[in-house]
């Protein structure tokens, strides 16, 4: 990155300064070529308030259920504009430790503390749900957009880096990020550029959003033809000592309540239900000679856990090198293992792995491949492994402490539903309908990311007509 500045050598009252560290990154800074720039607190529409800071409530207010809501640093994630809620982001707290913040669309928050400097814009009234202490919410109206996606690039997140003490961990940044520069464009069509900027910006937010809404939309279409059940009536039963002996397991979550309803309702469908054949199951690896990185020079797409997103596509993209690939037609890829989570319910994750789309590829041993089916039914297949149910049902049969998994056995004890081919085809079309949004958003992201490097490396940004 041409905007980091490495110094070639250091002063005696450098070191003592940064306290005789002889750590690189401590000497390292920002080189802004743009000088029309601006701290973020010039852009704010008043100084910052304690007012504007979230509030802790503490582990004691946490509950099962509740209509209040706490929502915690780990809501606000980099691949996401908007909030990225899961039941580790966001808890039901006591009625009686909620704070009323009247949270609206629109809101720009940002993180303090932990995943520091990750801000998300709001994509609808949350008047029951408050925010963690690690949180601020921004006074921004004026050129909202504008100062939000130069918010979300790489370039804010590495100035907010250098400013920030470290030891071994990054903890908190207080309100530093208020210090990081703004630049703004400073060629003859500034106003231009600006108004691009904020229009690509508002096309991300809003493909995001409907990405949100067409995942719901399996969700229902799913949940909807698992409705047609057989005349048969779930009854919730204790495990027998012979089960809990034949699964030779008692820590687990198969015998729960939920996990047998969900069960009931796959087996109970009313036209039946099949299960993988273990024949077209195989696993993943990681070569022993390989290159890893992120240039478009390296031979295959490299996937593991980590790579593939909750609603089933390629998040971050990295690429390997290697003498044989494993990956090179179309299949469904389910996630065996993750640190996410804490009760498994992100094991299992799956994706359909369209190779016109992906090309070549090669995958690790936490992702294993399903293929010999059709493409409709791959693609059904992904979309029922992420649904909400099967998300229960995943945690229930995971293993493990701190590292959930699934082994293949387990997976080959998933039942699938029987659906309809027309219903099949109708949520296939849905997940394609996904894809598609995901990839053109991710487009848009490299975009803006780019015009943000030349904004603050002085070069001229092309016109967008």
């Amino acid at each position: 990155m041409e905007y980091v500045r490495v110094p070639t050598e250091i002063s005696t009252k450098e070191v003592v300064s940064k306290g005789y560290s002889f750590s690189a990154s401590q000497y390292k800074g920002i080189r802004i070529t743009n000088k029309n720039s601006v701290p973020l607190r010039e852009l704010l529409d008043r100084p910052l308030k304690p007012s504007d800071k979230g509030v802790e409530v503490g582990s004691q207010s946490y509950i099962a259920h509740s209509p209040f809501q706490f929502i915690r640093t780990k809501g606000l994630q980099p691949e996401s504009f908007l909030p990225s809620f899961s039941p580790e982001s966001v808890i039901p707290i006591l009625p009686t430790s909620f704070k009323k913040l009247s949270l609206k669309e629109g809101d720009v928050l940002i993180s303090k503390d932990s995943n520091i400097g990750e801000v998300i814009m709001l994509d609808r009234d949350y008047p029951n749900h408050m925010i963690s202490g690690g949180i601020y919410r921004l006074p921004i109206t004026k050129q909202k957009y504008y100062i939000f996606g130069l918010l979300k690039s790489g370039f804010f997140k590495t100035q907010l880096l250098f400013l920030v003490s470290r030891g071994i961990t990054i903890k908190h940044a207080k309100t530093l990020f208020l210090d990081c520069e703004i630049p703004f464009p400073n060629q003859k069509n500034k106003d231009e550029v600006v108004r691009h900027i904020e229009s690509l910006v508002l096309s991300i937010i809003n493909q995001e959003k409907s990405l949100k809404e067409k995942t719901e939309l399996l969700n229902r279409v799913i949940e909807q033809e698992l409705a047609s059940q057989k005349s048969n009536t779930f009854h919730y039963e204790y495990p027998t000592l012979e089960k809990i002996e034949k699964n030779s397991r008692l820590d687990t979550g198969i015998y729960s309540k939920e996990f047998k309803k969900i069960d009931f309702l796959i087996k109970n469908y009313k036209g039946g239900f099949y299960f993988l054949d273990p024949k077209k199951v195989k696993s993943g690896s990681t070569p022993k000679k390989r290159v890893f990185g992120g240039g478009a020079d390296l031979k295959y797409l490299w996937i593991t856990p980590t790579n593939i997103t909750d609603f089933g596509a390629i998040g971050n993209e990295e690429r390997i090198t290697c003498d044989k690939n494993n990956l090179d037609k179309n299949a469904m890829l389910l996630v065996n293992r993750t640190s996410r989570g804490g009760r498994g319910e992100y094991v299992g994750i799956a994706m359909f792995y369209d190779a016109s789309l992906y090309g070549k590829a090669h995958h690790n041993q936490g992702v294993y491949r399903v293929a010999g089916y059709s493409d409709t039914d791959l693609l059904f297949m992904s979309c029922f492994m992420n649904c909400r149910y099967m998300r229960e049902y995943c945690s229930g049969l995971s293993i493990g402490s701190k590292m959930k998994e699934m082994k293949a056995n387990q997976f080959l004890e998933i039942p699938f539903p029987i659906f309809p081919e027309n219903r099949k085809i109708e949520i296939a079309n849905i997940y394609k309908n996904i894809i598609s949004l995901h990839e053109s958003t991710r487009e848009m992201k490299e975009r803006l990311e780019s015009i943000v490097y030349n904004l603050v490396v002085g070069k001229e940004i092309e016109s967008p007509n």
